[in-house]
């Protein structure tokens, strides 16, 4: 159990602040973008203590994790499976994509191959730099700086891009009852479940299979209330916020740039990747965009609950890019590393 403290309750109130100045100046997704920039601005630029305990993180996550196993129904699920194929083959190209950016990074900068790769991994941040930490011969401090800035870069921008950008109307329009209490409950005790037994995202995963089971059965599942969704997004994006640290800043200026240059060939691969997934299927750009790009399927998942976009189509791709970083990539990264040693 955990104490909230007075540099939680400043952490908090900073999100917060940032989340009205957004809202009050239209800026898509407040709760979220808000809440990561006023943190970002204050841990980097003051000296001011800024903490935030992993459980509200959780919470938000389960929320999300809600808001997506509630729109997985047995129709929805029948769909997904017109993009199996799609699927695949938009993970295969980004595999190819990060060899290849691996590749240039490893040749433009004093990092070698292995380093290199361990940056560039499109996904499982947390699996990635705990990966590293247990390197004695890595740099912790490069790789953390582009996991971190991938995903800061995504979560930043991905809502600007598919704001206004048309799709389908989804508005969760529930109220406070005590089913949804007790929904939520379960939820958050499916994803402790998942994380006992080490499934990824757990705490995203978890809720969001729970509840297609439940809808696959024919079980009534009522709506959340639109600002649980706010709360859950302003949870997370202070979370986010605080993961890039003043240390992280401190490599060469090489460094920075193939950071944000990686992260920006993901994003723009992802974003003409769209195009050509938008004329094949009847799908409107943000559910394309937010299906295709690297940004994790938490993060993904929450969006695409709060810009309307169809939330089992995104959640389908996202979910088997973690399933090929956890089960491929990571495990790749790792023998070729042990290789590189020997």
């Amino acid at each position: 159990m955990f104490i909230f403290d007075r540099h939680m309750f400043i952490t908090l109130c900073i999100g917060l602040l940032g989340a009205i100045i957004f809202q009050f100046l239209h800026i898509p997704m407040p709760w979220m973008l808000g809440a990561i920039t006023a943190v970002l601005i204050v841990q980097l630029s003051t000296s001011v203590q800024l903490k935030w305990h992993r459980f509200f993180r959780n919470f938000g996550l389960v929320v999300a994790g809600y808001s997506i196993g509630f729109a997985f129904t047995p129709e929805a699920v029948r769909d997904i499976q017109l993009f199996l194929g799609s699927i695949i083959v938009l993970n295969v190209l980004f595999i190819l994509l990060f060899f290849a950016v691996s590749y240039v990074v490893a040749k433009r900068t004093d990092l070698d191959f292995a380093t290199a790769l361990t940056c560039c991994v499109p996904g499982g941040m947390s699996q990635i730099v705990a990966f590293a930490e247990e390197q004695k011969d890595m740099d912790i401090a490069v790789i953390t700086f582009f996991q971190i800035l991938r995903v800061l870069l995504i979560v930043s921008f991905v809502p600007l891009l598919v704001a206004g950008s048309g799709g389908q109307s989804t508005m969760i329009a529930g109220t406070y009852t005590w089913h949804v209490a007790g929904m939520l409950a379960l939820c958050g005790l499916a994803g402790w479940l998942a994380q006992k037994i080490k499934i990824p995202t757990s705490y995203l995963l978890g809720p969001i299979l729970f509840l297609m089971g439940i809808n696959m059965v024919g079980v009534d599942v009522p709506q959340l209330p639109g600002s649980l969704l706010h709360i859950a997004q302003l949870m997370i994006g202070i979370y986010i916020g605080l993961l890039l640290k003043k240390e992280d800043l401190h490599l060469s200026k090489r460094h920075i740039f193939y950071a944000f240059v990686s992260a920006g060939l993901f994003i723009g691969a992802a974003y003409g990747l769209t195009f050509a997934m938008t004329s094949l299927y009847s799908l409107d750009f943000r559910t394309g965009f937010l299906s295709i790009v690297p940004g994790g399927l938490d993060q993904m998942g929450i969006i695409a609950a709060s810009v309307h976009a169809n939330v089992t189509i995104v959640t389908a791709f996202q979910l088997f890019r973690v399933l090929v970083v956890s089960v491929f990539l990571v495990p790749f990264v790792k023998l070729f590393v042990k290789k590189a040693k020997t």
